[in-house]
């Protein structure tokens, strides 16, 4: 049959099966196969996200362990620190005896071989700058301290002037 054709009919016919071949070519292969590789490079990408975020997150991991390698060596060291003395001879520093109040030690808690020993403070008159050196001063503590609530109210007939209830938790070992 196809010997039949004319030369311009077998030209024409060639081309067009060229063409099927190429067309066919491209979608079952080609195309499939550039859908493929654009899909692996969104994985790649993806991927490499999330890898970042595996360091990242290793990172701050890491950095948790050491401020908890930290604060475990502080209350081992802690072993006779007490809360209500410290705090006593830190309120001293900072504001008058007239201006404190009370301080009232507050129950032991004790939970999973830790213990929290607390007080609360009650200042009265005392200004801004003496209640920020106190709670600073409390940062450089030889053991964990906490402030578990602190209550600051401005006084009626000085506003300079501050009435605050604070109280503080010291941590460490059971003994």
């Amino acid at each position: 049959m196809f010997q039949q054709l004319s030369q311009r009919e077998r030209l024409i016919l060639l081309a067009g099966g060229l063409f099927l071949l190429a067309v066919l070519t491209w979608f079952a292969v080609i195309s499939p196969y550039r859908q493929a590789m654009d899909g692996l490079d969104g994985k790649i990408g993806a991927r490499q996200q999330q890898l970042a975020e595996l360091r990242n997150m290793q990172e701050q991991y890491f950095e948790l362990k050491q401020s908890l390698d930290r604060a475990e060596r502080q209350m081992e060291q802690a072993t006779t620190f007490s809360i209500f003395a410290f705090m006593e001879n830190l309120a001293a520093r900072h504001v008058d005896r007239a201006n404190l109040v009370s301080m009232r030690p507050q129950p032991a808690l004790e939970r999973e071989g830790f213990r929290e020993e607390s007080v609360e403070i009650k200042l009265e008159r005392v200004a801004l700058g003496q209640l920020v050196g106190l709670l600073r001063d409390m940062e450089t503590a030889e053991s964990p301290l906490q402030v578990k609530s602190l209550r600051i109210k401005t006084r009626f007939d000085d506003k300079r002037r501050l009435d605050s209830v604070l109280t503080v938790a010291a941590y460490g070992r059971n003994r």
